[in-house]
């Protein structure tokens, strides 16, 4: 609140407030409007993206080369008539082309769209610099939801099935720590009420993978609509209606890892003394060479996040014949060794990845302090162990820190289990006549 200026109090104290006395009094108001964070309807540009009696679900995506100016193109996929079609429009549209059929999909009911990308930099603002194409999703007649980096058809991949829709984002990606990638992420609803999402981002190996369906399981509703966010401190969040008509906001933590501030760059030098101490020289074949080295030693202790593996296999448990490498038992131990040390015994989990059943452990032995262990299998999958097993395994390694008691990030590794086929079996040898 601001004072009142003495010569418009005056003004107002006077008995007879008119012209004729100069005591009309006047006020002037200047509002002014940040406009990177406040709009209004005079500022946003409205088009139709698409009509038709029967449409029902749309998504858009733009395509941005660069961290400045406006997108150059901007794609969509549909649903309309119960059938799955795809448009892009140019942007800007000097020919007025609007938004041009490309191919369609099939029958459907629920699409997203996303592209992949990098984050980029441009006056303090970060935007999503992406790839030349999207990805797209759909849920088709059958409730089977699908994925497909745009008209690639060679790409399409069944992500899950029983679902009723389907959205999608690109959320925050470190660009100090590639590890740290939350990814491009596809939410969807069950049909039977459950939520559940997938995500395609950088693993430690600094490959690129779809990673396998999990249930957002701190929501325990009756989900009816869904819808997908990120918000401008490095955090992707899932907006969920539930049948009471109850709405819940579920976030992440930040992913803010050399994004949040502008970077530092830290030498440490040590203080390194060095003592002269005179020297008798004698004669000799080749010339003496002094060196002075200081012992000094400089090292910062903090909670590295580049943690990786450094190599996961699952071994027999008993060798029977040390020269034919027969063994009894098939499978049945899971060893793996880390790129770093640990202070505490980490939690591992380990799930078939096809059907996401949980495998238990029956013992963790500590290999190499720190650095490797062996996981023996409680659950018997197989006679034969681990030869059970159809498609890939997932291990995850959590809850635990280092020396300077600050937590790692928790690591996903998928890996194919060794397909052990065991001896023959010899028939018994049995006393009497053999029918032919």
């Amino acid at each position: 609140m601001r004072k009142i200026d003495p010569y418009l109090n005056e003004k107002l104290n006077s008995s007879m407030q008119t012209p004729a006395n100069n005591s009309d009094p006047k006020m002037n108001v200047l509002i002014s409007r940040a406009r990177s964070t406040v709009m209004d309807s005079d500022y946003w540009t409205v088009e139709t993206i698409r009509e038709g009696n029967n449409l029902s679900d749309v998504s858009v995506a733009p395509r941005r080369f660069k961290p400045y100016g406006t997108p150059n193109r901007i794609y969509e996929i549909h649903v309309n008539d119960g059938q799955v079609g795809t448009s892009v429009r140019e942007y800007p549209d000097k020919l007025k082309d609007g938004f041009v059929y490309q191919f369609g999909l099939g029958a459907g009911s629920s699409v997203g769209i996303a592209f992949d990308g990098e984050w980029k930099k441009y006056r303090k603002l970060w935007r999503l610099v992406t790839e030349d194409k999207p990805w797209i999703f759909w849920v088709d007649d059958k409730n089977i939801l699908w994925k497909q980096y745009w008209d690639e058809g060679d790409t399409k991949r069944q992500i899950d099935v029983g679902v009723k829709s389907v959205q999608a984002i690109r959320a925050w990606k470190s660009i100090a720590i590639s590890e740290i990638d939350q990814g491009l992420i596809v939410g969807y609803i069950k049909q039977d009420g459950t939520v559940w999402y997938t995500n395609y981002c950088r693993q430690a190996d600094r490959s690129y993978i779809w990673e396998g369906p999990r249930r957002l399981e701190e929501f325990t509703g009756i989900a009816v609509s869904l819808n997908l966010f990120i918000t401008n401190d490095y955090r992707m969040g899932f907006t969920i209606e539930d049948n009471l008509k109850q709405i819940h906001w579920l976030i992440t933590v930040r992913d803010w890892a050399g994004m949040a501030v502008e970077q530092d760059k830290i030498i440490a030098s040590p203080k390194a003394r060095v003592q002269f101490i005179p020297v008798i020289y004698h004669k000799a074949l080749e010339d003496e060479i002094i060196m002075a080295r200081s012992s000094a030693k400089a090292a910062m202790l903090f909670a590295r996040t580049d943690n990786t593996v450094v190599s996961l296999e699952n071994i027999p448990t008993t060798r029977i014949n040390e020269e034919e490498e027969e063994y009894q038992d098939w499978g049945f131990k899971v060893r793996i060794r880390l790129n770093f040390e640990t202070m505490n015994i980490p939690t591992f989990h380990i799930v078939v990845a096809s059907t996401m059943s949980s495998i238990s452990i029956a013992s963790i032995e500590v290999i190499d302090h720190g650095y490797e262990y062996l996981l023996t299998i409680d659950d018997i999958i197989h006679e034969f162990g681990f030869n059970g097993v159809e498609g890939d395994m997932s291990l995850s390694v959590s809850n635990f820190s280092n020396a300077a008691g600050y937590d790692y990030e928790m690591i996903n590794i998928l890996f194919a289990p060794i397909n052990l086929i065991p001896p023959a079996i010899p028939l018994p040898e049995v006393e009497g006549i053999w029918n032919e």
